[in-house]
């Protein structure tokens, strides 16, 4: 009898575990600065940056930010050369995950993914300074289709992005993968 209590107990901490909410975010990718480029940097944070999206809301350079990293994660996946393995049967949810972050902030489907990244990533600066000339010439950029204005106000109230958040444990997990080749996804 205690030792079904003792495995009940360990069962139920370890399903509570995998519950728990990520760390705080990490924008400063462990003192390394964000670098677009660097596919395993970006997929090795994106759990604890991208976990748990509502702790952006009213934080427009901080979802900015988040949002710049999971382009850059969906390009180190693409990349044959940043040597990374994404499950292949979890590109569905990280296809919807896609859809979903640029339905929030009005960005085609057909923007590939590193050029994404550093659009958000140019306007991170002047969001964080308040600078409005500076987040003006950094949201006119015609990836944003909603416009500087309307792109802003969704940084600062982004919708909840469920999936993102649903992908990021296996954006996290294929930083340690080894890949053969590259997944098929925009």
């Amino acid at each position: 009898m205690a030792r079904r209590r003792f495995f009940l107990a360990a069962l139920l901490a370890g399903t509570v575990a995998g519950c728990a909410p990520p760390g705080p975010p990490d924008f400063t990718f462990g003192g390394a600065g964000f670098q677009p480029a660097n596919a395993r940097l970006n997929l090795t944070f994106a759990e604890r940056n991208l976990g748990d999206m509502s702790r952006y809301r009213g934080r427009p350079a901080e979802a900015a930010t988040a949002l710049a990293q999971f382009e850059a994660c969906v390009a180190g996946v693409r990349s044959q050369s940043a040597g990374v393995a994404f499950p292949e049967r979890q590109v569905p949810l990280l296809v919807a995950a896609i859809r979903e972050a640029r339905a929030a902030i009005g960005v085609s489907m057909e923007v590939l993914p590193q050029d994404v990244a550093a659009a958000l990533a140019a306007a991170i600066g002047p969001i964080a300074a308040n600078d409005r000339a500076g987040i003006r010439t950094a949201l006119s950029n015609p990836i944003f289709t909603l416009g500087p204005d309307a792109t802003l106000a969704r940084l600062a109230d982004l919708p909840r992005l469920s999936d993102v958040e649903s992908v990021a444990p296996y954006l996290t997990r294929s930083a340690g993968s080894m890949a053969v080749g590259t997944i098929g996804v925009r």
